[in-house]
């Protein structure tokens, strides 16, 4: 008669394993890949960091450097011109564009200031030097008006300049008053001691003054206008 045999005490043999599971070591495994995919990351940055910083100190010195010499050859060539320039121009002609067209100004034809608003003087030498020549006034105030025929113009009491009107009477577009600033074109001409008195100046209008001055100027009624 023959007996049954127990079964082995052994470790059973392992079954299938199901679907959809993972050993135990699968996760170690992918933090690894991570960590050393990241680590390549920022290696690859660092890297291209350092080679734009190089690139970058590479090219500023030398930029830098062109630009300095670029300014420094423009300002050189410059102030060579400016000095052809002042040394070429006449002082008659440097007068004039440095006065003439200006507020308030008076000048000759040959570039004379007669009233410089930005040196204000007594206008008896400038006179003196430009008798009998045509002068221009651009926007000189009228500061008072004494006598019919001519009025004093410029910016105060010590300097100014008589005007005396010429022509028909009548060919004025306007009536002259003081404060009005005033465009003309003259003549400068000389006059004795005894002018002031002949167009109706007296002592507390200037008569002295104008006797000293030994010139006025003259200007055709047609040839003054009102400042614009």
């Amino acid at each position: 008669m023959s007996s049954t045999t127990p079964p082995s005490s052994g470790a059973a043999a392992p079954g299938p394993t199901p679907p959809g599971a993972t050993s135990v070591g699968a996760p170690e495994r992918k933090r690894a890949g991570l960590l050393v995919g990241v680590g390549a990351a920022v290696v690859a940055v660092l890297l291209l960091l350092l080679l734009l910083s190089r690139c970058g100190g590479d090219d500023g010195p030398s930029s830098s450097a062109a630009s300095t010499s670029t300014s420094a050859s423009t300002s050189a060539s410059g102030a060579s011109s400016g000095a052809s320039s002042g040394a070429g121009a006449s002082p008659s002609s440097a007068g004039a564009a440095a006065v003439g067209g200006q507020p308030s100004s008076i000048v000759a034809a040959d570039g004379t200031a007669v009233l410089d608003p930005a040196a204000p003087a007594d206008p008896t030498a400038a006179l003196g030097r430009v008798s009998g020549q045509t002068v221009t006034g651009t926007a000189v105030q009228v500061l008072s008006v004494p006598a019919d025929e001519g009025f004093w113009i410029g910016s105060t009491d010590t300097q100014r300049v008589w005007v005396q009107l010429t022509g028909a009477a009548g060919e004025s577009p306007y009536q002259v008053r003081q404060g009005d600033r005033v465009d003309f074109s003259g003549t400068v001409v000389a006059h004795d001691a005894g002018f002031p008195a002949s167009v109706g100046l007296g002592d507390a209008t200037g008569a002295a003054q104008l006797a000293a001055q030994g010139q006025h100027i003259e200007v055709d009624r047609s040839a003054l206008t009102l400042s614009s």
